[in-house]
């Protein structure tokens, strides 16, 4: 019976260690997950923020071509620089949230697997 036992808890071993590294990568696999759709986030931030910049180009220019004098202070300026700062605000704590989530490391086995072997 010796051998059906030590048979048994190798098999139990087997499994529960098969069953940690398979939660290890679930976890790896959403952390990545998640990641990638907080920097698609990012991007798409990044990509308002350059319409924004492209609109105020074409005031500047537009200003410039009807040679009126610039105003920083215009509404359409002022508007368009608060939305980037608050863009800008925004894609730093998504970065900062992306970091967090990069030192996440998966949970570790229960003490109660530990004590059973």
């Amino acid at each position: 019976m010796a051998l059906f036992d030590d048979l048994k808890k190798g098999a139990e071993e087997g499994l529960r260690t098969l069953k940690h590294t398979a939660e290890e990568i679930a976890f790896s696999v959403e952390k990545q997950a998640k990641i990638a759709r907080r920097k698609m986030d990012i991007m798409r931030i990044q990509r308002r923020v350059q319409k924004l910049y492209a609109e105020i180009g074409e005031y500047v220019y537009g200003e410039y071509v009807l040679e009126r004098p610039l105003n920083i202070e215009s509404p359409f300026v002022k508007e368009r620089l608060f939305s980037i700062k608050d863009m800008k605000q925004e894609i730093s704590e998504i970065e900062q949230e992306i970091d967090e989530m990069k030192q996440m490391q998966p949970p570790r086995p229960d003490d109660y697997d530990q004590m059973v072997t």
